[in-house]
């Protein structure tokens, strides 16, 4: 049976999931039908939480995955971010009245007052440095709580037609936590799963050397802008990362990112 808010339909998973930046631990108060959680790739941690008992019941399961019934907006008045690491706050809570359709009503709601305090320990733990993305329709009420978070609108099939879905975010997406859908739309996300299979193709048939410089460079560009492959007259050896083209295998939980990789390289040189 079909969730109230589910965001289980096809382009709307994946345009929150694109969006997501690399974390190790992943919150999901709201958690509803876990849509989300059980599409993204892992992180190190992952707590859910929902007031719903059938919510906690059908939750996902695992050895990094904590399932808390709990009031949503407790839970996040009272967290503790200093020991979480990278955070990420995914929320999809009731909608606004004014922005619904329908009159289908979840098992518990959400007043306005609830939207505004929420909004207020949201702004707190941005400012502590947690990334937050949170969901809902075109709202002047959410225009009003986040103002100056970035946004991002897409379609999505509800019960009742097609609806404008919003999501409002804090962080600049420059890095992915999973690459999948990455993408604005299902050709976009196409368009790039085909990019990407001819350049592995490529590096796949590549001499080993040169798939190393290739990588080395790839990895080096990061947020930095392009290489200088110069190497410096005072270093003696060269840091090399090798990479089997095609054995690579998952994601590690967390995500990773060019400059995760290149920490790891400089690491393994300064302890050679």
């Amino acid at each position: 049976m079909g969730y109230m808010g589910s965001k289980a339909g096809a382009g709307v998973y994946q345009a929150i999931i694109a969006l997501m930046p690399p974390h190790d631990t992943y919150i999901e108060p709201f958690l509803g039908s876990g849509a989300i959680v059980r599409r993204k790739a892992p992180a190190a941690r992952s707590i859910l939480i929902d007031m719903d008992s059938d919510a906690v019941n059908r939750a996902p399961t695992g050895p990094r995955i904590e399932v808390l019934q709990a009031d949503a907006l407790a839970y996040l008045a009272t967290l503790d971010v200093g020991q979480l690491g990278r955070v990420l706050i995914y929320l999809d809570p009731p909608y606004p009245h004014s922005t619904r359709t329908s009159r289908l009503r979840y098992r518990h709601e959400l007043a306005d007052e609830g939207h505004r305090q929420l909004a207020r320990i949201l702004t707190y733990l941005s400012w502590h440095g947690c990334s937050i993305i949170i969901s809902s329709y075109p709202s002047a009420l959410y225009d009003e709580l986040y103002p100056g978070w970035s946004t991002r609108e897409f379609q999505a099939m509800t019960r009742g037609g097609v609806r404008t879905e919003k999501v409002w975010f804090n962080f600049e997406p420059t890095a992915a936590h999973w690459s999948t859908y990455a993408g604005r739309d299902f050709t976009d996300r196409q368009r790039i799963k085909r990019k990407a299979q001819r350049w592995a193709r490529k590096f796949a048939e590549l001499p080993p050397a040169e798939r190393q410089a290739v990588l080395a460079a790839l990895l080096e560009v990061g947020d930095r802008g392009p290489p200088d492959l110069t190497m410096p007259e005072s270093r003696s050896s060269q840091t090399v990362l090798t990479m089997d083209a095609g054995a690579a295998g998952p994601m590690e939980p967390g995500g990773i990112t060019a400059l995760d990789y290149v920490g790891r390289a400089d690491a393994t040189a300064e302890g050679a």
